[in-house]
């Protein structure tokens, strides 16, 4: 009897989390193709903590020639840009592309870069061993697809890594963190009821990265601030 509750418990637990899913994925559609709605959700309800975690790229970036997948409106891009970085990036957002080339020029650097739009992270168009790095923060679920994870690895070069901020959230540490948390948890549901046995927070947020498939050495760390923890995985390529 208990082993029939705890596996419909279960299944209603992956139904929800699916539902949350797709909502989330629907709405980070619609965000995505609007610079200000894009601004607004990736600051407000994370207490202005995104690009903290995005920046949490630059100390792990390997080499002199970067690849960032999915760039957004530029932000870090330029960030790598003024760190001395050889930066190429491509979105699969024409919008974002547009906001990217201005970030970029209201900075002074928009000729350090050529930014491809709407370019498929399956089908990379750039030379094999391209790249000492390629980046992508908080990526949308094409991270999950082996295509992906293989095209990264072909345009890496021996030794190369793939760094993924793959995830954020902030803790409850005081009364407006703690109606944020909420919030978060209202649209994503909480992560720690979706652990199998003996699996940490870390490893079930992702596990689902395919880069053992793609011939990539995985470590996956956290890093923790005050009041937040991001995850991040990391990708090697071979020497060989």
């Amino acid at each position: 009897m208990w082993y029939n509750e705890l596996m419909a418990g279960e299944q209603a637990q992956v139904a929800r989390a699916s539902w949350r899913a797709r909502l989330a994925l629907r709405a980070f559609d619609i965000l995505y193709h609007n610079v200000a709605l894009y601004w607004l959700a990736s600051t407000i309800p994370f207490g202005g903590r995104w690009r903290v975690w995005q920046r949490l790229v630059l100390s792990r970036l390997h080499g002199r020639d970067v690849l960032e997948v999915g760039c957004g409106p530029g932000w870090l891009l330029n960030d790598m840009i003024n760190a001395g970085y050889q930066c190429q990036a491509i979105d699969a957002s024409p919008q974002m592309v547009v906001a990217a080339r201005n970030t970029l020029r209201r900075h002074g650097v928009a000729d350090s870069v050529d930014i491809v739009s709407q370019a498929r992270a399956q089908q990379l168009p750039f030379a094999d061993a391209s790249f000492d790095s390629v980046v992508s923060t908080f990526p949308a679920p094409y991270i999950a697809d082996v295509a992906t994870t293989c095209e990264i690895a072909r345009v890496l070069r021996p030794g190369g890594l793939l760094i993924v901020v793959a995830g954020a959230n902030l803790l409850p540490c005081g009364p407006l963190l703690w109606v944020l948390v909420q919030i978060a948890r209202l649209v994503y549901g909480r992560s720690d009821l979706i652990h199998s046995p003996g699996e940490t927070e870390l490893q079930a947020l992702l596990k689902y990265m395919p880069m053992t498939a793609a011939g990539l050495i995985p470590v996956y760390e956290a890093e923790s601030g005050s009041c937040w923890r991001a995850y991040i995985a990391i990708g090697t390529k071979s020497e060989e």
